[in-house]
């Protein structure tokens, strides 16, 4: 009898931990693969005009000095980057800035409209991480529950990516 019960109680805090995850992670996952779906689709366009205009490969220096400055004037820590967030997946607390996500997002489309190279699994990365921290503080989580989901949203931003 008291198996039984204990099987059944171990059985409802497993059911109840899925549960909190399931609606933690589908909100998260919905929003990072809409932004990550829409960078794709923004990368194509920039990718089409940049070989409709080649002249758009001379400004690549202008354009790569006034990314650095938005980042150094405007982007408060989101220039670490993906070594950021990795940092706040083994040990959370400093926090992953929301603005990483736009700045990412639009600092690789103009770097590849201009021709230049800007990786799009990292952007992906950042843009989950970042997704993903904003949604943690939202829902108030502990450090250890972050974790997960800054896994999760990475998880999610590097899956949109693969073919």
């Amino acid at each position: 009898m008291v198996k039984k019960w204990a099987k059944t109680f171990d059985q409802y805090f497993i059911l109840k931990y899925i549960i909190k995850w399931f609606f933690y992670i589908i909100p998260v996952s919905v929003v990072v693969g809409s932004m990550v779906a829409f960078f794709l689709w923004l990368l194509d366009l920039a990718t089409i005009f940049r070989w409709s205009n080649g002249w758009l490969l001379y400004f690549l220096p202008i354009v790569g000095i006034a990314i650095v400055a938005l980042y150094k004037f405007k982007g408060k820590n989101a220039d670490a980057g993906n070594n950021l967030v990795m940092d706040e997946i083994h040990k959370p607390g400093g926090g992953i800035p929301f603005r990483m996500a736009p700045f990412v997002l639009i600092s690789t489309v103009v770097t590849h409209l201009f021709g230049g190279s800007a990786g799009r699994e990292g952007t992906a990365v950042q843009i989950g991480g970042s997704v993903a921290n904003y949604f943690g503080k939202i829902m108030k989580l502990k450090n250890e529950d972050l974790r997960i989901l800054l896994m999760t949203g990475v998880a999610a931003g590097f899956g949109c990516i693969s073919p």
